[in-house]
């Protein structure tokens, strides 16, 4: 693979951290309740880890699909099509299970908060997966996640 190849990958690894480091800061809600101190750090900092992981991950996606539209324009590289990846269902393995996982975790608080069952940290914990797996469902289903595995499987077939 060359530079403009490798750049990207890491673009869209990056995408992939920031997106699961910003989620995880929803689960901050489970540390509350502690003490005065420790509620206001979390009320602030949690919040804006969770907006700035949100939006370097918009950042490293954008600064993939240029890079991919580059590389499919100027190298001998075939083209990506179809949807954008919150419109895609499992156009890949780690897509589909990011599908499952959403799924799972939206039927599941539905039914928690329908049925009043659960508790705070069950609930956190379900939010924290709904909105990981969403955000992994756009990712992972989306155009750049696909060129990214296409260029790893054209690495390995020309190695041969």
């Amino acid at each position: 693979m060359n530079y403009k190849c490798q750049k990207f990958a890491l673009y869209v690894d990056f995408s992939i951290v920031c997106s699961c480091l910003s989620s995880i800061s929803l689960l901050a809600g489970l540390f509350t309740d502690l003490n005065q101190v420790t509620d206001i750090i979390i009320k602030i900092i949690f919040p804006l880890s969770f907006w700035v992981g949100l939006g370097f991950e918009e950042f490293f996606i954008w600064k993939a699909d240029s890079l991919r539209k580059e590389i499919e324009y100027y190298e001998d590289y075939r083209k990506i099509r179809g949807k954008p990846g919150v419109l895609s269902i499992s156009k890949t393995k780690s897509g589909a299970i990011a599908d499952l996982l959403l799924l799972a975790s939206l039927l599941f608080f539905v039914l928690f908060i329908f049925t009043g069952f659960g508790e705070k940290v069950i609930q956190n914990i379900l939010i924290f997966l709904l909105v990981l797996s969403f955000r992994l469902h756009c990712i992972l289903n989306g155009k750049n996640f696909r060129y990214k595995k296409y260029l790893e499987k054209r690495k390995v077939d020309r190695s041969v």
